[in-house]
């Protein structure tokens, strides 16, 4: 009974050294910051001196492929690259937005709302806009191969040629027909002497 209560009795003084010493650590972080001015920011030797992100110089974020971009992504894009190309536009309302000299390549803009939008000079090859709305829309000088117009609605549009789309156009721009100038009738008048016989030579 009494060797236990030795060990016991050792075994906390061995315990109250150890907190009582500093460790070097310790010690070194309070004469750091005993050493150091007033008002100089100390950072312990563990501490972690990782800068915090800048927010104002982050990049934007990146869409995923086929993922569809919001109206305030597409204006920061028309910023800067004016890149659209392969990018999902569908069912978004784009009225009067200038698309002009943008590559819309490949681009998916079915079912969206391209009514009077400026589209003069863009590349539109195999872009889809399947269903959208392009009333009044600008085509002109753009590049329209293989692009995918399946009952679009085009009337009133500027087309590649700078002609209008006659109302009515789905799918197609039908061009309005402009009837052949008549040539202009001019009555001369009969001289009544014709029609009695009088006055010519016998």
């Amino acid at each position: 009974m009494a060797l236990k209560l030795r060990i016991i009795i050792k075994a906390c003084l061995v315990l109250a050294i150890i907190v009582a010493v500093p460790t070097p650590s310790t010690a070194l972080a309070r004469e750091v910051y005993t050493n150091s001015d007033p008002g100089v920011s100390v950072t312990s030797p563990g501490a972690s001196t990782t800068p915090a992100p800048d927010i104002k110089n982050a990049l934007p974020y990146e869409p995923k492929p086929g993922e569809k971009l919001s109206f305030e992504q597409i204006a920061e894009i028309l910023r800067t690259t004016r890149n659209l190309a392969g990018r999902n536009l569908s069912g978004l309302n784009l009225v009067g937005l200038d698309l002009s000299d943008c590559s819309l390549k490949g681009a998916d803009m079915r079912g969206s709302n391209l009514e009077r939008a400026n589209m003069m000079g863009s590349n539109l090859e195999r872009a889809d806009m399947t269903g959208a709305n392009l009333k009044m829309a600008s085509f002109y000088q753009s590049a329209m191969t293989a692009a995918k117009l399946d009952q679009a609605v085009l009337d009133g549009a500027i087309w590649i040629d700078k002609s209008i789309c006659a109302r009515g156009s789905i799918g197609e721009c039908l061009k309005i027909e402009t009837k052949p100038e008549q040539p202009v009738q001019v009555n001369v008048p009969i001289n009544p002497a014709d029609k009695t016989g009088e006055g010519k030579p016998q």
